[in-house]
């Protein structure tokens, strides 16, 4: 997710470097020694700078709404792959995990480890491996579906590491997280156009109607980044514990990259 906010910050910075086009060109004009007005190479020039700072002066003007939309839809596939991976690898280690508790009781002789013969420590090694799965529910390699924060947590269980009645997601970080994911799937597959059938069945929260474009704000982006990061933040917590500092999910809104 950062690597896609750096890409959207870069292109921003470019295009204010642009509005200065004709200045830029004018001084590199005069640099040069090229100072006769009537010159058609120097006038030439600075019609041409003079067009790119039109073009990046509308895209200004637009909010960088296609930047906004691109980013956010890279920012959800990050989520997508960071979940993807992460849960197979810490049902792994779990079962590493217990294995390695139950071969050092075995082999220290710590407590019901201390009555187990090789054979039998062999055959609670092998159940370890078949009930910790099994009580993690069944996992498939397939990405994560659905809306809302429920697209990831329903994956992220099977590791453990749903969200703890303690710090539940909220209501309105979950709305914006169902917005974002329907939104996704519009820009991604709809070429922008907003649809009735799902889109708008699916997020009926959104301020769009049946075919209109969809245009990622300034506003809609730091909500939506903000969401992001802040769920982003919440499955690191908690795989880490307290290694990790607690996203501010009562306050999300205010948890956006400071030069969105």
């Amino acid at each position: 997710m950062g690597a896609a906010e750096r890409v959207r910050t870069l292109a921003d910075w470019g295009l204010q470097d642009l509005l200065d086009s004709e200045a830029h060109e004018e001084r590199r004009l005069e640099a040069e020694g090229r100072t006769d007005p009537d010159d058609p190479q120097r006038q030439a020039a600075i019609e041409a700078a003079r067009q790119r700072a039109e073009l990046a002066r509308a895209e200004k003007d637009n909010q960088l709404v296609e930047h906004n939309a691109m980013t956010l839809i890279s920012m959800v596939g990050a989520l997508d792959a960071l979940v993807e991976e992460l849960v197979p690898r810490v049902r792994e280690m779990l079962i590493e995990q217990a294995q390695a508790l139950l071969e050092h009781a075995g082999e220290h002789g710590l407590g019901a480890g201390a009555q187990l013969d090789e054979q039998a420590l062999g055959a609670l090694l092998r159940a370890a491996q078949t009930v910790l799965p099994e009580r993690a529910g069944s996992f498939d390699s397939s990405s994560p579906k659905g809306l809302g924060a429920k697209r990831w947590e329903d994956v992220l269980r099977h590791a453990g590491l749903q969200a703890p009645p303690e710090r539940p997601i909220p209501e309105d970080l979950d709305l914006a997280l169902t917005e974002v994911v329907a939104l996704r799937h519009v820009l991604s597959h709809r070429a922008g156009r907003v649809d009735a059938r799902r889109a708008l069945k699916q997020a009926p929260s959104l301020r769009y109607t049946d075919g209109d474009l969809v245009r990622i704000t300034h506003a809609d982006y730091l909500q939506y980044s903000a969401a992001l990061w802040t769920y982003g933040e919440e499955i690191i917590r908690r795989l880490l514990g307290d290694l990790a500092p607690p996203p501010p999910l009562a306050d999300w809104r205010q948890n956006y990259t400071l030069n969105s």
